[in-house]
């Protein structure tokens, strides 16, 4: 089981090594087969290793998105709804293990609009925002804000962007299945 992440220091190294691991995956699929679902499409189980990563753009072009509109949202919340809103070994490891399947929200799922380049560079762009948006925000807004997550509940927005690191590795074992599937 993971830890939750308690330095920026960490946090960014954590962030760093699942996406190269993602990436890894994705790179281990050859080319051809990149854009080409495993089924039909319409599920988690059926993505392509595009939709894959247009999917984890989405999501974290989404926190990015939480994270800058952070220091205009009023800080209603309590210290203990905040405490509860922080990610725990139970949270993370539901992120991280594919056993239980999920149905990703309309507004991330893959629009299979994107070929394999397309979805890396929007991948990397919102990589890019998430950065950006963590490193300019006070930490008073990125521990004192919450927003609601669809399956694990309110997050700080702190955690938010732990949890894109664990979600990157949801999708490279999602994407190491899809792989092994077709060997």
């Amino acid at each position: 089981m993971t830890q939750p992440t308690t330095s920026a220091a960490l946090l960014l190294a954590l962030l760093h090594y699942e996406r190269a691991n993602l990436l890894t995956q994705f790179e281990s699929i050859p080319e051809t087969l990149r854009a080409v679902s495993a089924g039909n499409g319409e599920s988690e189980s059926g993505w392509s290793a595009a939709q894959i990563i247009e999917h984890c753009a989405r999501v974290e072009g989404n926190v990015a998105r939480m994270i800058a509109k952070g220091p205009e949202m009023p800080r209603t919340a309590t210290d203990l709804e905040l405490q509860a809103a922080v990610l725990t070994e139970r949270t993370i490891g539901w992120v991280r293990e594919r056993t239980t399947k999920v149905e990703a929200p309309e507004r991330v799922r893959p629009t299979g609009t994107l070929d394999a380049d397309a979805a890396i560079t929007q991948l990397q762009a919102s990589r890019a925002a998430l950065l950006e948006a963590f490193a300019t925000t006070d930490n008073a807004v990125l521990d004192g804000v919450a927003f609601p997550h669809p399956f694990l509940g309110p997050l700080t927005l702190r955690s938010w962007v732990e949890l894109t690191a664990h979600h990157d590795a949801r999708h490279a074992a999602q994407m190491a299945e899809l792989k092994s599937s077709r060997e």
